[in-house]
């Protein structure tokens, strides 16, 4: 019942986060076709293209971990989501005067990434806020998770469609309309939303000024020292780390092996998009059930044996071109739906063993873990692609993410019960 108050809060945060989502994958995919299809990039710079991407997380997870802790998750929000719209329409221009270039895309790829290490940031740290229910974190992420993943269902799909039918020009000033709809929601937050009280104000409200100004007042390296306290968060954010490296590899590849070599259409393309949003969606509905049913060791540990397992399916449809079109679909729908149980009781699993005045600078440290060789692996995978064919990079991908998997056994190997996240 004390959460219905709150209820009015979350419907502005959930449809600028579904907004944000739908933004991101109509600029992400568009971008990631043209790039193939009209610049004519090769993998290595597809594979240049993610590292750009992905450097933020590792130079500015913490220093915009702390500032959100300082300024509240709301107006880094929203300051974020503005700054994506007016780099979105700078892009639209570019693309239609056609003055869209190699460099122009590499620059915009970059600065988005930094925009989305502040707004998946203040996504995290502002859940707290907006439940005081412990219990009910797991429900809310859950929340707008699938309202995110229904946007994602229709998004992919139709940017596909639309640089098939028109070029990328209409798909690029759908994702501005999108970033500005995500904007416009962010303003009742901004005005009187939990944005506007600081993690250390509200520990100071609930009766503890001296500890939330000693926790604001720790460096940068305090978020790395929540996580080296917490034997499971360290195994569940280092899982993740290398899980991303193998998904960087095979991301900067996915593009060549679905559009050049095996000549699959961007309508295709799209098409996977939305049958992994789908997957992941339905997954939405049964990941806080796993999560308070299932220990973590066994969520995240098994979880991720069955991701090398799922991760060999692109290797195999490139080494059988003629059932590609299966496998490929298989591979979404089963990446999707584990990636989404996972990343859910992480998230879960962090917001209730975090303290609010810690969450953004903790978010921050697992994201510079996670992130931080994701660059040289996106660089790497191209590399390896175009020196030795696309099979070799295929195949490092479930090696690595098998890898992932006998690490989190080993780094929780005397915590054999875990407790759910929540």
């Amino acid at each position: 019942m004390r959460n219905k108050p709150l209820q009015p809060r979350l419907r502005p945060a959930i449809l600028s986060n579904a907004s944000d989502a739908g933004a991101n994958q109509l600029f992400g995919i568009t971008l990631d076709i043209v790039t193939v299809t009209v610049l004519g990039f090769s993998a290595t710079q597809v594979g240049l293209l993610n590292a750009l991407g992905s450097l933020a997380f590792l130079f500015l997870s913490v220093p915009l971990g702390m500032l959100v802790d300082r300024v509240g998750a709301a107006r880094v929000l929203a300051v974020s989501l503005v700054a994506k719209l007016l780099g979105s329409g700078t892009v639209l221009i570019l693309f239609l005067t056609g003055q869209l270039g190699t460099v122009a895309a590499m620059v915009a790829v970059t600065v988005t990434g930094i925009l989305t290490v502040a707004s998946e940031n203040a996504q995290t740290t502002i859940v707290p806020g907006l439940t005081r229910d412990t219990r009910g974190i797991a429900h809310v992420i859950a929340t707008m998770a699938s309202i995110d993943r229904a946007a994602g269902i229709i998004f992919p799909g139709v940017t596909g469609a639309l640089i098939a039918l028109w070029g990328g020009g209409p798909a690029l000033a759908l994702s501005t309309a999108f970033f500005a709809l995500a904007v416009a929601a962010m303003l009742p937050l901004v005005r009187k939303g939990p944005g506007r009280v600081r993690p250390a104000r509200a520990a100071s409200a609930a009766g503890n000024p001296a500890g939330a100004a000693k926790v604001l007042a720790l460096g940068a390296g305090h978020g790395f020292a929540v996580l080296l306290r917490n034997r499971v968060l360290l195994g569940i954010t280092l899982l993740t780390a290398a899980g991303n490296i193998g998904l960087a590899i095979g991301s900067s590849i996915q593009p060549i092996l679905i559009l050049r070599t095996l000549g699959l259409g961007m309508g295709f393309y799209g098409i996977l998009g939305t049958v992994a949003a789908a997957a992941a969606l339905t997954a939405t509905f049964v990941a806080p059930a796993m999560v308070r049913r299932v220990s973590l060791r066994r969520l995240f540990g098994w979880g991720a044996v069955l991701q090398a397992v799922v991760a060999a399916l692109p290797l195999a449809a490139y080494l059988w071109p003629g059932a590609a079109v299966v496998l490929l679909l298989a591979f979404e729908v089963c990446w999707a739906a584990t990636l989404t149980v996972t990343n859910i009781a992480g998230a879960a699993f962090t917001a209730n063993a975090v303290s609010a005045t810690s969450l953004g600078r903790t978010s921050a440290a697992q994201r510079t873990i996670t992130m931080g060789s994701v660059p040289l692996a996106a660089v790497g995978g191209g590399l390896l692609a175009d020196a030795f064919g696309l099979g070799v990079p295929l195949l490092v991908w479930p090696l690595l993410t098998l890898g992932a998997a006998a690490l989190f056994f080993m780094l929780t190997a005397h915590r054999a019960s875990v407790p759910a996240a929540v």
